[in-house]
């Protein structure tokens, strides 16, 4: 049946919607090697409807466990987190990056398994890469001259249509420029108008439900006062107060951006010494965006190490799907990786074990993400 699938390229007799559903659960690898056999199989794997199917099945079966993707100061990994709360990791290689996780000022974002690596400075094109499918795609230059960029990767589920945000600065010009590429589509950057020309958007930014949140400040006032919401299907922006327009976030306390259980989250420390994690969670009530308290007390495993904790050295991965509501904290320490993990709901922590990586790893970042076979080139 193979030889004679192979020599006509035509349709298989078993109906298309039972081998789609086979297909959808499939690892990869199998899948890949499918759409070598026949080009209806090709067709099948590559379709908008299968990719978006097996994204979203990947989320609760394949692998048994949640895929993560740490990027560590020599490398990119990929890992898996079994149900024993053991993370075994593999190194994850390309040559087609030509070394741009290598420079200790490069930045990563993720969403739905694809991540963008750029380089704030602009010295090298931005790309795209899946690790599932390690297809690695550069992104176009501005042809403008630009003196300092940042990109944030986003998807909306109505359209599938992932898009990618970039905002740069150009000294010469003396002015701050929005721009976005639809993945597939666009073949060029589009500028889009920005909220003002005094807003800065910083890093680190998130997608939740089709919406990019990332940092802002005015420059006129250099600090964190609130956050930028940009809806991907719609390309406009809103802007989100947050609870204390008045706190001055620097040093050691700035906040980092996490989804909790579907919702936009803020987690920051006023002080390390005090024993404890502020997070806010951005929820809905009573048709109202308000912003909801919950304190994270820290572990009695921090009590003998918390004076030789860094703000700088912790790196903290929201590891949240919608039933759940676990945030991964990485500490880089001296003496090796220190991992544990916060369940939001029971307020427990519980240690966490993480093989393969190399001796002294310092993680520069950590990502929850899921196997993905959309193509974007």
């Amino acid at each position: 049946m193979e030889k004679k699938m192979n020599s006509s390229g035509s349709n298989p007799s078993i109906p298309q919607e039972i081998i789609f559903e086979i297909f959808s659960w499939l690892p990869v690898k199998s899948l890949m090697r499918f759409k070598c056999v026949i080009k209806f199989f090709n067709s099948l794997v590559s379709g908008s409807d299968f990719t978006d199917s097996y994204r979203c099945r990947s989320m609760t079966h394949h692998g048994g466990g949640t895929k993560l993707f740490f990027h560590e100061e020599k490398g990119f990994y990929m890992a898996e987190q079994k149900e024993d709360g053991k993370i075994s990791v593999t190194l994850f290689q390309t040559e087609k990056l030509d070394g741009l996780h290598c420079y200790s000022g490069s930045c990563l974002d993720c969403v739905n398994g694809l991540f963008c690596v750029w380089e704030p400075i602009c010295v090298r094109r931005a790309a795209i890469f899946n690790p599932t499918t390690r297809e690695v795609r550069f992104l176009p230059d501005l042809n403008k001259e630009v003196s300092w960029c940042n990109y944030s990767l986003g998807f909306e589920s109505e359209e599938k249509k992932y898009k990618v945000l970039l905002s740069t600065e150009h000294v010469r010009e003396g002015c701050r420029k929005i721009w976005v590429l639809t993945l597939g589509e666009d073949e060029s950057w589009r500028e889009i108008q920005s909220i003002s020309p005094d807003i800065v958007y910083i890093m680190p930014s998130v997608c939740i439900n089709g919406v990019i949140y990332r940092f802002v400040y005015w420059s006129s006032k250099a600090n964190i006062r609130s956050i930028a919401a940009f809806d991907i299907k719609s390309e406009k922006f809103n802007i989100i107060a947050l609870w204390n327009s008045s706190h001055y976030w620097a040093g050691d306390d700035k906040p980092k951006l996490i989804e909790v259980k579907g919702n936009l989250a803020v987690t920051y420390s006023e002080n390390w010494f005090n024993g404890y994690i502020h997070l806010r969670i951005l929820e809905k009530i009573k048709k109202e965006d308000q912003w909801k308290s919950h304190i994270i007390r820290l572990p009695s495993i921090w009590n003998g190490r918390r004076l030789y904790i860094h703000f700088s050295l912790i790196r903290i991965i929201s590891l949240c799907k919608s039933s759940d509501g676990d945030i991964l904290f990485i500490m880089n320490l001296k003496s090796g990786l220190l991992c544990l993990c916060y369940d939001v709901t029971t307020e427990n922590w519980r240690e966490v074990e993480i093989k393969g990586l190399p001796q002294e790893s310092f993680i520069r970042g950590g990502y929850n993400y899921v196997e993905n076979l959309v193509a974007f080139g």
